[in-house]
């Protein structure tokens, strides 16, 4: 069963390391959290690879790559501390 979160602030990277500092028992939750955000930048990565080879061979405007660009640029600016 799928169903929406509701809307919250990100955590910051700042709170993270506060977490990780003031809360040992928090500290795997913590890892999972920049786990992920490692991921996502290394799927931003493949998307501009892929998206400059699409590019490179002539292919023309795809909205899903536009489409995976806006998912990823908003996941990617979540939580940071600027």
């Amino acid at each position: 069963m799928s169903y929406r979160l509701p809307d919250f602030r990100p955590v910051t990277q700042g709170e993270l390391r506060r977490i990780w500092a003031e809360h040992p028992e928090m500290r795997r939750l913590v890892l999972e959290v920049e786990r992920y955000r490692r991921v996502l930048a290394e799927v931003d990565s493949i998307y501009r690879n892929a998206h400059e080879a699409w590019r490179a061979k002539g292919g023309g405007h795809l909205v899903a790559f536009h489409r995976f660009k806006i998912l990823l640029s908003e996941e990617r600016y979540r939580g940071r501390d600027d």
